[in-house]
């Protein structure tokens, strides 16, 4: 919980707010998502997530923002198969919800979790080089560029340039430390 959010865990009612982001194209696109083509992609998608949480692979929690009814997004720590104390960031926010520092807000409460609960050594994300916003927000929380490549999954004719970022324990406690001095 934060001072405007609740991150919880994903359920049947999430569903049609995950379709309608899921579904703007541009949104899709920045996140390096493929756009579904119905509905029931939906009871998919939150099938794999409690299936990915139940493994112990992931996280995902629907964020809600105070006067709003439906999630307006999400964001997830993903575990990889060889490193018990890493794990990969990722969020996904409504379009009438980007840019008023809700990213932001969710990724710190999430990074606060991962190292300080969890004590993860290590959180990675993956922007696309064009994505902005989310470039923005993880420098803004410590990450630091650590290599570029061509995402030869991606299913549209032109490959998309991402950025893996990067941000350890160490670094986010100095961070902690030096907010509170400021």
């Amino acid at each position: 919980m934060t001072p405007r959010l609740v991150l919880r865990a994903p359920s049947e009612r999430d569903i049609p707010g995950w379709f309608a982001r899921a579904t703007d194209v541009e949104s899709a696109s920045l996140a390096g998502d493929p756009v579904p083509d119905e509905i029931s992609a939906g009871e998919r998608w939150l099938a794999r997530s409690r299936q990915r949480f139940a493994d112990g692979k992931a996280i995902q929690w629907s964020i809600d923002q105070a006067g709003v009814s439906d999630a307006i997004g999400t964001i997830t720590l993903s575990y990889g198969a060889t490193d018990a104390k890493a794990a990969a960031l990722g969020f996904v926010l409504a379009r009438a919800h980007w840019g008023h520092g809700l990213g932001s807000e969710a990724a710190r409460e999430v990074l606060r979790y991962a190292f300080e609960t969890l004590a993860l050594e290590q959180v990675t994300a993956e922007a696309a080089a064009r994505n902005f916003a989310s470039l923005r927000i993880l420098a803004k929380l410590g990450f630091k560029h650590i290599d570029s490549f061509i995402d030869s999954s991606t299913a549209s004719a032109a490959s998309v340039l991402r950025s893996t970022e990067t941000s350890d324990r160490h670094c986010w406690r100095a961070m902690r430390c030096q907010a509170a001095r400021l």
